[in-house]
């Protein structure tokens, strides 16, 4: 009990912000009732489908060719087992976004400083368009908390040891399982590394993480890409068949990269989508400057919330909550923007460069692949960290008395 109460006085506002951003999102969830629809429709039932043994979405030809996408039906199909409902679902994503607040807080405090992190994290946590994503089931909730784990784990870390190397390996895999996109994070990760190498002193033990992270990363990967195949839980594991087809709905310039229903019928045939994806580049490009503006508003300054309502709801009344999220939007956007001050001046603590990393690498991916505004909710994520960062700098210029300082991780 004594243990108990120790810790509830060690990590009052951490407890607190858990609990405010769970209650705040759970009250949304009861409060709006998005249906489920779209993609997440066909996950959800192929979810069903895996509990029940009936297997008729391995047929789909959406699951055929994007394999990738049945390690979050299978994880979803867990959670069904246990609870078959959607609310149940819905409560999870609550759970687990409000976790991943608590993360995005003590990342923030290693990079920034206390006052900061507290400060950013509120105002995430009543950031309108993550505090009403629960209600989606999405796959990029849990996977982007794998992801700040993994990267709280390395920050923290006094010295470098193989042991927390493979772990962050695990954790990667499973986000990497659940959301195919977290590769680009892997990448990132490796470009990171060999800048720490280039910089530091302990090249050795660095190259050994780099080597055990990857390794960990590519076996488990594989494995359980095998082990999906050969239980029959999906036919072609997690493969992807198709990966030109993100890249043709990327450059489809009527729908500003989205997708478009009537490309459904390349999905199929690898070879008709090459064909018809060097038409559109050789027939398009000169519009391609026009898309690729429209596609970074469509990721980085979008308030697509309008889905997240009822008919019911008057437009003045959804106009007014875009208004409100995009001021959220703006502010998350430009003070991330603005945390490159501190690496112009030297003053930046080293997994600032691997976060920076991670977003410019995501705004290159996303002008070649599809986009959609939900795509913006890991973005936001770590734009939520460098903008602690940004925080943290002006706080500091004001007190003239902290020291940010290198520091080697």
């Amino acid at each position: 009990m004594q243990k108990l109460k120790k810790f509830i006085c060690n990590h009052k506002f951490l407890l607190f912000l858990f609990f405010v951003s769970l209650l705040l999102r759970i009250f949304m969830v009861f409060m709006i009732d998005v249906p489920v629809n779209s993609n997440y429709k066909m996950m959800y039932d192929a979810s069903l489908e895996l509990i029940s043994h009936t297997g008729s979405y391995k047929s789909c030809l959406y699951f055929f060719t994007f394999g990738y996408q049945l390690g979050y039906v299978f994880f979803q199909s867990i959670l069904l087992s246990i609870v078959n409902s959607v609310l149940f679902l819905k409560i999870v994503n609550c759970v687990t976004s409000s976790f991943t607040i608590v993360f995005i807080y003590l990342i923030s405090k290693e990079l920034s400083n206390k006052k900061a992190a507290s400060i950013i994290s509120i105002i995430y946590s009543i950031f309108l368009f993550p505090l009403l994503f629960p209600s989606l089931l999405s796959n990029q909730i849990l996977s982007m908390l794998l992801v700040l784990i993994a990267i709280y784990l390395w920050i923290r870390q006094k010295r470098i040891t193989v042991f927390r190397s493979i772990v962050i390996g695990i954790l990667l895999v499973i986000a990497e399982v659940l959301q195919r996109d977290i590769f680009i994070i892997v990448i990132g990760f490796v470009f990171y590394l060999v800048f720490l190498i280039i910089n530091n002193k302990e090249k050795k033990m660095l190259f050994l993480s780099m080597i055990c992270i990857v390794s960990t990363f590519i076996i488990l990967l594989v494995t359980t890409s095998y082990v999906f195949k050969v239980t029959g839980i999906s036919p072609n594991g997690l493969a992807n068949k198709n990966p030109a087809w993100r890249v043709l709905e990327g450059v489809h310039v009527s729908s500003n990269g989205r997708i478009q229903e009537d490309d459904f019928k390349y999905l199929g045939s690898v070879e008709k989508t090459k064909k018809e994806l060097n038409r559109r580049i050789r027939e398009d490009y000169l519009d391609f400057p026009k898309l690729f503006l429209n596609k970074i508003k469509t990721i980085w300054f979008s308030s697509d919330i309008g889905r997240f309502f009822n008919d019911n709801k008057e437009e003045e009344e959804i106009q007014f909550y875009i208004m409100i999220n995009q001021f959220f939007v703006y502010f998350f956007f430009i003070m991330s923007l603005l945390s490159v001050i501190t690496i112009f001046k030297k003053i930046y603590k080293s997994p600032q460069i691997f976060i920076s990393f991670i977003l410019v690498s995501y705004f290159i991916y996303y002008l070649i692949v599809e986009v959609t505004p939900e795509y913006a909710y890991s973005l936001q994520i770590l734009e939520a960290v460098l903008a602690s960062i940004t925080l943290g700098y002006i706080l500091d210029k004001k007190k003239k008395g902290v020291e940010y300082g290198n520091i080697r991780r």
